[in-house]
């Protein structure tokens, strides 16, 4: 019986302490349109990546991968740069295939707001008095910042003006508290059986 509700008392904790880590997230998360810092790594017109792209990278694996396929076609392979992802993460904007130099993309701004992270991206064209070479290029821009588990919202202002959103998910804190409650839980069924079981069978 006194095993019984050790085991009680610790699952109520753990219950406990998930929901006020759920709490403290929402909270955290929370802000009134604030400006976040951050930090341009690289950025040119050679990529592996021939399509548009917006990723949100947050661990080192996907970051090597990233990385893998954007230096693809270099002729010399630089080590991806170092980045602590205990706390940061890297936004990463591909803007396509382009038929000559002069295009560009950039990060103009990042702002917290709504309970979201707002990236503000604009794309350029070649300035009409530029000389452009007839080379195809794929340009791109990589930025760190501040890690968060924020949605992420990209308002993309493309070449003739016009703007487009692209939104990335935010990491799903409330499934994940619920899913740990039903794990929990099965565990306390089951382990609450097994006392019963090896208490009858101690009783015959």
């Amino acid at each position: 019986m006194r095993r019984k509700n050790e085991l009680c008392f610790a699952v109520f904790l753990a219950l406990s302490l998930l929901s006020t880590i759920s709490l403290i997230i929402k909270r955290s998360q929370a802000s009134e349109n604030q400006d976040l810092e951050f930090e341009v790594i690289d950025w040119g017109d050679q990529s592996g990546y021939a399509e548009e792209r917006y990723i949100v990278v947050k661990n080192e694996t996907e970051w090597a991968r990233v990385w893998e396929k954007h230096t693809a076609p270099h002729t010399s392979i630089t080590p991806y740069p170092e980045i602590a992802f205990s706390k940061n993460m890297v936004i990463c904007v591909f803007m396509g295939k382009r038929p000559t130099t002069g295009y560009s993309v950039s990060i103009e701004r990042i702002w917290s707001e709504d309970e979201r992270v707002h990236v503000e991206i604009a794309r350029s064209d070649p300035p009409e008095n530029l000389v452009v070479c007839p080379v195809i290029t794929y340009p791109y821009v990589f930025a760190s910042l501040e890690r968060t588990d924020s949605g992420i919202i990209f308002t993309i202002t493309e070449e003739n003006g016009s703007i487009n959103k692209v939104t990335i998910p935010e990491f799903p804190v409330m499934t994940f508290t619920l899913i740990a409650f039903i794990v929990l839980s099965a565990a306390i069924v089951a382990l609450t059986r097994g006392t019963r079981r090896n208490h009858h069978n101690f009783m015959k």
